[in-house]
């Protein structure tokens, strides 16, 4: 009888003590870590004002603009969404560093592929106005 209640009360405290380590690997993997989202956060806000910043320079068309900012909102949308348990996966966080790469790179292309606001306003009406002035 002392064996059994001995073994008892080791298996118990065994479980007790073991329990947490089980509860754990729920979230196994993911990062609960503040640095990783405020790293998603400060990113998002950095293009936000490089697009500001293109357009208050007419180095982004309306077009160009309007391209960047409505991916911009869909990854500040699904970053709020991967955020709304409290935690970002592993998977979670590769998938959003991979689309604010492609945001990045398009919002480099777009700043230096040389077509300005003014100018591709301008090519767009000049030829209609100039071949107008002409006629006449």
């Amino acid at each position: 009888m002392n064996t059994v209640s001995t073994t008892l009360v080791a298996l118990s405290l065994s479980l007790v003590m073991v329990s947490p380590v089980f509860a754990d690997h729920r979230y196994k993997g993911e990062y609960c870590h503040e640095r990783k989202i405020d790293k998603i956060e400060r990113r998002l806000h950095r293009q936000y004002h490089r697009i500001e910043r293109g357009i208050d320079k007419d180095r982004l068309t309306h077009k160009e603009a309007r391209k960047l900012k409505k991916r911009y909102r869909k990854i500040s949308r699904l970053s709020r969404e991967y955020r709304e348990d409290g935690y970002l996966s592993r998977s979670e966080y590769r998938h959003l560093t991979r689309k604010l790469d492609k945001n990045s790179q398009l919002i480099r292309e777009f700043m230096r592929n040389g077509i300005d606001r003014y100018i591709a306003y301008h090519d767009a009406y000049s030829s209609q106005y100039h071949d107008r002035y002409l006629r006449d």
